[in-house]
């Protein structure tokens, strides 16, 4: 079963939030615990603000899946725990389900997500 098992502790900064301690989130999908270093930087949930009416940004209720998520978007992150960038997005799916937000809010931050990605992909085999 995924949890958090303790509160997320961070400090507001120039541009986003730092975290002032250790966050830890246990994931089913990676059968493994994800830790998230005291001292590291996050601006949460990145919704361009276009799309903010839309898209819902940071809350108190999705702030953990978004720092889980930011983490585990870094590359060397990723090589050391062993993923994808497509399973650090499902894990992201999964920690916002964990926090309690509803189905389709979690689908209206999931998909932005997967949409940026995959852009992201095709455009670096074009531009290769």
């Amino acid at each position: 079963m995924s949890f958090f098992p303790y509160a997320l502790k961070t400090e507001m900064v120039e541009g986003g939030w730092l975290l002032t301690r250790e966050f830890v989130y246990y994931s089913t999908l990676l059968k493994r615990r994800v830790v998230v270093p005291s001292g590291f930087f996050t601006d949460l949930a990145s919704v361009p603000q276009l799309l903010q009416f839309i898209v819902p940004t940071a809350t108190g209720k999705n702030r953990k899946a978004a720092v889980v998520h930011d983490y585990l978007c870094d590359p060397e992150v990723q090589k050391s725990y062993g993923i994808t960038q497509s399973q650090a997005d499902a894990v992201f799916r999964e920690a916002l389900k964990v926090c309690g937000v509803k189905g389709y809010q979690r689908w209206g931050l999931w998909l932005p997500v997967r949409t940026y990605q995959f852009a992201k992909g095709v455009k670096n085999k074009i531009f290769k």
